[in-house]
């Protein structure tokens, strides 16, 4: 299905009197998301570990990956809180909650930071960079090479 036919699609739908209750609190989310991204409310190295979870009688749940994470959101909960009610909120308070690594959660991914988060990369170990390095010498001169090149060099 297109994008055009989906919006199409999800517009209709959230006029659906049965599903505009779901549409409105996942705009309301998506609305908070885009207030925290926007007034870096959350530091960015804290909000690639965390997701939007449900809103629920005026109380936020952010979701977090490990409980040091969840330590550090606590304790800039009332920051986040005060961000939020400037911008017209009326959020009373932040419930952080630690969830299962590999768990799928039911909250928002702030995935417009995670796409735009640095990606570490791998390190090799010292046996690859010495068969790279010979893998290099026995290459002619060609895109391959210069690539192994440039890894070995990151590596540094």
């Amino acid at each position: 299905m297109s994008s055009q036919k989906l919006n199409i699609y999800l517009n209709t739908l959230g006029k659906n009197p049965e599903y505009k209750a779901i549409f409105s609190h996942a705009n309301q989310l998506d609305q908070i998301e885009r207030i925290l991204i926007a007034s870096a409310a959350i530091p960015k190295h804290l909000l690639i570990h965390c997701k939007i979870g449900p809103l629920s009688r005026n109380q936020l749940i952010l979701l977090t990956e490990t409980a040091s994470i969840a330590a550090k959101l606590k304790h800039i909960a009332p920051s986040i809180v005060s961000k939020l009610h400037q911008k017209g909120w009326k959020i009373a308070s932040i419930r952080v909650q630690v969830q299962n690594p590999g768990k799928t959660t039911q909250g928002m991914t702030f995935q417009r930071e995670k796409q735009n988060a640095p990606n570490p990369s791998p390190r090799i170990s010292a046996a690859g960079i010495e068969n790279l390095n010979r893998l290099a010498q026995t290459l002619t001169d060609s895109e391959l090479k210069l690539s192994i090149k440039q890894l070995l060099e990151s590596q540094s």
